[in-house]
């Protein structure tokens, strides 16, 4: 099963992005049809699930895939980064917020966000936390690899360094606000949807070159056989 994963992570992170894009634009399309006022500065992407049943179902099936996708993915891209010259302490950091961030982001899609049920409300809450705090780090972490270790797309390298940025964004501005006491109708939640999309792109370019790389290492593996 591992091998399965390893050697088709690109292709999983094509269906996650395909799963996340679908199930955000129709639970989106779904909530504003029920709540004209429903938008990008007001709502945080939490907030998907509390508009109709159906809406709340797509984006919950829709997240579970593609945070399930994200093991695969990750397992592929940590091993083509394996097979390459690094520094050891780097690639285990970066291991390590990666596993923290793929675990909780499939808390996030198992674990709705109900602000009337406060085990629901904390545990949810605490989940994206370490979501986005890994998140940024492996992300970080991840373009600082494929930038001076790999020599990778410069377009793989700084997607990777300006999502990381988002998603730093992301917890330091909740951080700050509960820091000062800013209550949440009042905060602005626009750049997590930037970071979502984001993320969706990321995936998207990381998954296209992994199976990229697939194909050059089988192309390369069938030439050797040829010349043997």
């Amino acid at each position: 099963m591992y091998k399965f994963f390893q050697d088709n992570g690109g292709y999983f992170a094509i269906i996650g992005t395909i799963s996340l894009t679908l199930s955000v634009l129709i639970s989106f399309f779904l909530n504003s049809s029920v709540n004209p006022s429903f938008n990008i500065v007001s709502y945080a992407v939490s907030d998907l699930v509390s508009g109709p049943m159906i809406s709340s179902i797509i984006y919950s099936v829709g997240l579970l895939i593609s945070s399930f996708a994200q093991i695969p993915t990750y397992i592929s891209l940590i091993n083509y980064f394996n097979n390459k010259e690094s520094y050891i302490t780097l690639f285990k950091v970066t291991v390590l917020s990666s596993v923290f961030s793929i675990i909780s982001h499939n808390i996030l899609s198992l674990v709705p966000l109900e602000r009337n049920i406060l085990p629901l409300f904390l545990t949810h809450g605490i989940a994206a936390g370490i979501h986005y705090v890994a998140g940024s780090f492996s992300l970080i972490l991840i373009g600082i690899i494929e930038h001076y270790k790999i020599k990778v797309s410069k377009i793989m390298v700084m997607t990777s360094f300006i999502i990381g940025a988002l998603y730093s964004i992301v917890w330091i501005r909740y951080l700050l606000s509960l820091m000062v006491g800013i209550p949440e109708v009042f905060m602005n939640h626009s750049i997590q949807w930037v970071a979502l999309a984001g993320i969706i792109l990321w995936s998207l370019i990381h998954g296209i070159f992994l199976i990229k790389a697939k194909k050059r290492n089988l192309d390369k593996a069938k030439n050797n056989a040829k010349s043997l």
